[in-house]
């Protein structure tokens, strides 16, 4: 039979099968040949003594079980069997006082005087045990470790020893309940057999304490009252849905003496419902079973914690719990039986004495070791028909691999030669290398790689050198990678890349070379630079133009930025004079009704023009990116009432119904209402622009949401012409108007200031527009809800005057404007400040250092010096008393504002000025107060009197004024209409203004718009 290849590896692999299955056999068969009872090598713990104190006598089989479990243990870890002393203490039945003393002398003379030294370890059972040692036997007890085992656990009383560990005597009461019940659960009553003493009344509290999980669902039924006949005969006469738990019982109600393990199998035997048990002792002597504490585990746990404490390893921390022994779920299988009951409601883990034997529980060490020969006899057959198939498969393969790597080596588009640096020379090649260096096989493999390589190589280095170097590093199995100038066989030099690879094969040094031909590479590398080098020149010219582009678009912006902040103090310059002017003028008692009319008239025009000014400063501080929200708490409801009432008297003369449609609207949201409410305006005024019948209408949809945030989903719709397609796309842009005569009226920016004022708030605004059937502008924003409304000021009185003794403080104003001078000398002079002015800084510089001043009043702007430049050579002075120093500026630029501070101001305030803010900024940088009129205390006008009648003999131009006013919220400007109408209606005047003081801005409103016109449609 002809041997096939590979065959002694197959009979190799037989070998070591069976080998491996020889070697499983011994290892199953080593537990076997060892005795059972041999025991473990034992712990060098030779003339090391432990004393058990055992609270209770001889008799008890569950104490005895425990000691000698104890003991058993301790001798197989090596200590001697009269170095583990056990004393019985009898302390269950010994109560005579001399009796005791007598046994604790001969105690403490055994195990201090006459043994000649103490024990290593104390092991203390039972919590009279432990007593006795703290009290009576403390000598012993002093530097010597303490076990104390099934105790109360309760703290030890003062200076005892620190050595001392207790654990726990964890009976399970509540298992044994919950797992009664589930066997039984039609059970009504639950009978507890315990005793009357001390440690059977501590038993009790456990119990008492487990069964409050059964309050309310059976009853339970102590026996502790009863003398040991009396409860005999209550368990032989228990109801047939009762249960029975067999607590310990040391003592009667009488003090008769019991012993618990005895007793628990008497009351077993005589009751007649099912009985469950504490220890292990007790099952399969009557007691049914329950959530057992095993003993013998308890006593191998303990005394593995003696072994350990012997060899100096305490088990927790001084005066720990030791943590309890776990208690195991075990049963008769008779009683079972005998009580129906069914066993599959048990714990899986559930021990069972007494039950039948069975073929799996009795045989089952055979069972598995014939299914182990069986198995391993099948693996082994397995592997061996496995590895002939892997043989023939591993052949074929190797055959297959070869020819496929043989048809990759050649036709692979690269180089492949094979170098043996023992023979110097090429032992392999392909057909692309013969093709590549024009070499016939044989040629090639005659040669060595000194033969290809030309004397200059790419990196100028010695070629021998580098070579014997790439060589080694291949050989170490690091790839290499190089770039070498390759001849042919005709001559013809050309560049290419070399990767060396190690070939692992024993016994042999061969490096595999793989060669790229890298000149069209190399070409395309030359043409790559040379559009570098060309490109770099181009970017290097566009970084120029870009750079001149850029210096030139900033210029133009700070020309823009100087522009406009001269445009703002040029324009709010003369407006200072004609809103402050005509301000003061409305003050005037000597001016008649038509005077007054026409200088409240100058009044609104230099407002509107001031708004105008504002709207192109808006937009400059937009594109500039500096504008900033003001946050804070907005009443939702109160702003979209105030918007509406703000452009109802135009919807009224337009005939337009008005309308307002909100849902969810909560007290208050966390927002930017002065920006939210110039967007809601803009919007209204732009519907009404281009509606000439028909409705608009202000809607507001609010959504809460979890983390309490407010979804709020605001919209303006009209009924109007609509807007073109082709103004849709350019209605936002800024200083674009519609085609219409009445869209010419404004800036043209309201559309841009509202979409970047939404968008600063977080969303978009929209458009969305039918023609000849409306339009709806619409936007969403989310704003957190506040809790509680801040209360809002009262308005202040009119300033009068200074008190006496404030009056005659110094003020030096500033300014090269003469009307600015004159106006706020008209207004402080009055007051009792003394006034001197200063055309310019240097002027000013030379008065500031003849005279001292309680405040200056300084422009920024000013010819020779501006304000900046005098304060800071004014606070570099430190020779002069430093006023305090405000700054007052026509520009609209916020940043100024801290420049000026920056600078050294004390203040900062905006042209216009408002009396009232200058007021205020007196009194914070002087300390004074003002006197100011009274406010009127809050009033409810008389019923008596016809408001409504009393408006109707104003006139339509009053009527018209003072609803403005009060719209725009404008107090100053109500008071001067106020104070025209006081001359021929004073009563209506001081009813008016009343009104006023209280806030009721709205009815106010009301009665004016409705003298004006009737309202239309749902007005809100």
């Amino acid at each position: 039979m002809r041997e096939v290849p590979g065959g002694g590896l197959g009979r190799a692999a037989v070998r070591r099968c069976s080998c491996a299955l020889l070697l499983v056999f011994c290892v199953a068969a080593a537990p076997a040949a060892v005795p059972a009872g041999t025991p473990a090598t034992a712990a060098p713990h030779q003339g090391q003594r432990v004393l058990f104190l055992n609270a209770y006598d001889y008799g008890r089989a569950g104490v005895e079980s425990y000691t000698r479990t104890y003991v058993a243990a301790m001798a197989a870890a090596g200590l001697a069997s009269e170095d583990i002393m056990v004393e019985h203490l009898n302390l269950n039945t010994q109560g005579d006082p001399a009796l005791r003393n007598e046994m604790r002398d001969l105690l403490l003379l055994r195990y201090t005087k006459m043994m000649g030294r103490k024990a290593d370890l104390i092991i203390a059972m039972q919590q009279p045990a432990l007593d006795l040692l703290l009290s009576d036997l403390a000598p012993l007890a002093r530097g010597v470790p303490v076990l104390a085992i099934n105790t109360s656990g309760k703290a030890l009383p003062a200076g005892s020893p620190s050595s001392i560990w207790q654990q726990k005597a964890n009976v399970d009461f509540a298992g044994t309940l919950a797992q009664a019940m589930a066997l039984f659960p039609e059970t009504k009553t639950i009978v507890m057999a315990v005793g009357a003493s001390e440690a059977d009344q501590a038993l009790k509290r456990n119990m008492q304490q487990a069964a409050q999980a059964w309050q309310g669902k059976v009853a339970m039924r102590y026996l502790d009252d009863l003398t040991l006949a009396q409860m005999r005969a209550a368990v032989a006469h228990l109801p047939a849905d009762t249960l029975l738990v067999a607590g310990n019982v040391n003592r009667d109600v009488d003090g008769a003496i019991a012993t618990p393990v005895q007793f628990a199998a008497q009351l077993a035997r005589l009751a007649n419902v099912p009985a469950f048990g504490m220890y292990n002792t007790n099952v399969g002597k009557g007691i049914l079973g329950g959530s057992i504490l095993h003993i013998e585990g308890a006593a191998q746990q303990v005394a593995q914690m003696s072994l350990a404490v012997l060899a100096g390893k305490a088990p927790a921390a001084p005066g720990a719990l030791l943590p309890p022994v776990r208690p195991v779920p075990m049963y008769d299988w008779e009683q079972l039986q005998r009580w129906d009951a069914d066993f599959s409601r048990l714990p899986p883990h559930t021990l069972f004495f007494n039950r039948p034997p069975q073929l799996w529980h009795e045989h089952r060490v055979a069972v598995l070791s014939a299914g182990a020969v069986f198995l391993a006899m099948a693996c082994m057959l397995s592997a061996l028909l496995l590895q002939r198939r892997r043989l023939r498969r591993a052949e074929s393969d190797a055959r297959e691999s070869e020819q496929r790597f043989r048809i990759l080596v050649e036709h692979a588009p690269e180089a492949i030669v094979v170098y043996d640096l023992d023979l110097d020379r090429f032992i392999d090649a392909n057909s692309s290398a013969q093709r590549m260096l024009g070499m016939s096989r044989e040629a090639l493999l005659a040669r060595g790689p000194f033969d290809l390589y030309t004397g200059e190589q790419p990196d100028g280095l010695p070629l021998g050198l580098m070579m014997e170097e790439h060589l080694r590093r291949a050989m170490l199995g690091e790839p290499i990678l190089v770039e070498r100038n390759v001849r042919r066989a005709d001559g013809s030099i050309f560049p290419c890349e070399v990767r060396l690879v190690r070939l692992p094969m024993e016994g042999r040094r061969l490096v595999r070379s793989g060669i790229v031909d890298i000149s069209e590479r190399k070409h395309s590398e030359q043409e790559l630079l040379g559009y570098r080098d060309h490109l770099e020149e181009l970017v290097q010219q566009r970084t120029a133009a870009l750079s001149v582009a850029v210096t030139e678009a900033e210029s133009a912006n700070r020309a823009k930025s100087v522009f406009l902040a001269n445009m703002s103090h040029e324009l709010r310059t003369p407006l200072n004079s004609v809103i402050g002017f005509s301000q003061m003028m409305a003050d005037s008692s000597s001016m008649i009704e038509e005077e007054k009319h026409n200088l409240a008239i100058i009044n609104r025009a230099g407002h509107h023009l001031l708004t105008l000014i504002n709207d192109i400063l808006e937009l400059s501080k937009i594109e500039a990116g500096r504008m900033q929200l003001q946050a804070g708490p907005v009443d939702l409801n109160g702003l979209l009432d105030e918007v509406l009432e703000m452009v109802r008297m135009r919807s009224g003369d337009q005939g337009i119904a008005l309308r307002l449609e909100r849902s969810g609207v909560p007290p208050l949201v966390r927002l930017d209402g002065a920006k939210l409410r110039q967007v809601l305006l803009n919007l209204l005024s732009n519907a009404l622009k281009f509606i000439e019948q028909g409705s608009v209408t202000l809607s507001l949809a609010c959504q809460a949401d979890k983390d309490g945030q407010v979804a709020l989903a605001f919209a303006v719709r009209d009924t109007g012409s609509g807007i073109a397609q082709e103004d849709l796309e350019r209605i936002f842009e800024p200083f674009v108007q519609a085609d219409s005569a009445v869209a010419q009226a404004g800036t043209g920016l309201g559309l841009t200031i509202s979409r970047e004022f939404v968008r600063l708030m977080g969303g978009e605004l929209r458009v969305e527009s039918t023609l000849g059937a409306g339009s709806v502008f619409h936007f969403d924003l989310r704003a957190p809800g506040v809790q509680c409304p801040a209360a809002a000021p009262l308005a202040p009185g009119r300033v009068a005057r200074l008190p006496a003794g404030q009056r005659g403080r110094t003020v030096l104003l500033v300014d090269d404007d003469d009307n600015c001078r004159k106006l706020l000398a008209g207004l402080l002079a009055p007051l009792g400040f003394q006034l001197q002015e200063a055309a310019g800084g240097a002027q000013a510089q030379a008065m500031l250092a003849a005279q001292r001043y309680d405040i200056v009043l300084s422009d920024w702007r000013m010819p020779d010096m501006d304000g900046l430049a005098l304060t800071r050579w004014l606070r570099a002075q430190p020779a002069l008393v430093q006023p305090r120093l405000v700054i007052m500026t026509a520009s609209a630029f916020e940043e100024e504002k801290q420049e000026a501070l920056a600078a050294g101001a004390d203040g900062f305030l905006r042209k216009p000025i408002e009396q009232e803010h200058l007021f205020a900024m007196l009194e914070q940088q002087l300390g004074v107060r003002f006197q100011r009129t009274a406010a009127a205390p809050p009033r409810v006008p008389a019923a008596a009197f016809d408001l409504q009648q009393a408006l109707g003999q104003l006139g339509a131009a009053e009527r018209q004024a003072l609803l403005e006013s009060v719209r725009a919220l404008d107090l100053r400007r109500s008071a001067i209409v106020l104070a025209g109408v006081a001359t021929s209606l004073p009563q209506l005047a001081a009813h008016i203004a009343a009104m006023l003081e209280q806030h009721q801005y709205q009815p106010l409103c009301a009665l004016l718009a409705q003298l004006a016109s009737e309202p239309q449609g749902e007005d809100a």
